[in-house]
């Protein structure tokens, strides 16, 4: 006669490789979401680079567009170009620009003097309070962007030929006009190289 209340349980070599099955499902799921979790944060971080970088390029974009042709003054009184590219190799940009927004009402030009210029591998903008700089006149120093392995700018002239400083020749101050297009790029770590090219207003 078989005892129909008798109750088996499980040997301890079943449950040896119940947890054996367990424990290599488990390493397989955790596998994969932390795979799923890396690739959303590497997603994230590029999709931040990118609007890091589309942010800059429309700023230079639209301080380039609104460039007019107006001298100013340095700090030492001498006369420099509505727009000049750097002579000592620093890759440095600058120019006279309009549309200098004013919101708090200040009794102040809406043009403004704007710079771009590399330091150790970041790009900064630098704008001054005033045109005409007096010898205690601070700039203002704002990092736009980073890891930059180089910057280069190009500018098209009356000719329709492409130069690499600006101005291009002897012409004095008062003389020097703005060109016709502005090209910039940058030579990023991360993602190459990424060049831009302005038109400027045929009027500036």
């Amino acid at each position: 006669m078989i005892d129909i209340n008798f109750k088996r349980g499980f040997t301890l070599l079943e449950l040896l490789v119940a947890l054996s099955i367990f424990s290599i499902l488990s390493v397989m799921a955790y596998g994969g979401l932390h795979s799923v979790i890396t690739t959303k944060q590497s997603i994230e971080k590029a999709a931040d680079r990118v609007s890091e970088i589309q942010l800059v390029m429309m700023r230079i974009s639209n301080d380039l567009r609104q460039a007019v042709k107006r001298k100013i003054r340095d700090e030492y009184g001498e006369f420099l170009p509505a727009m000049q590219s750097s002579q000592s190799g620093d890759e440095s940009m600058s120019w006279t620009r309009a549309g200098y927004r004013n919101p708090a009402q200040l009794i102040r030009s809406n043009v403004q003097r704007v710079s771009y210029k590399l330091d150790n591998q970041k790009l900064l903008r630098v704008t001054w309070p005033v045109l005409d700089r007096a010898q205690d006149t601070e700039a203002m120093e704002t990092e736009v962007l980073t890891n930059i392995e180089s910057i280069e700018w190009r500018f098209l002239n009356n000719k329709l030929e492409w130069v690499s400083e600006w101005p291009e020749d002897e012409t004095t101050t008062e003389e020097a006009p703005l060109p016709k297009a502005v090209e910039f790029s940058f030579e990023l770590q991360d993602m190459g190289k990424i060049r831009r090219l302005i038109l400027l207003a045929s009027d500036a």
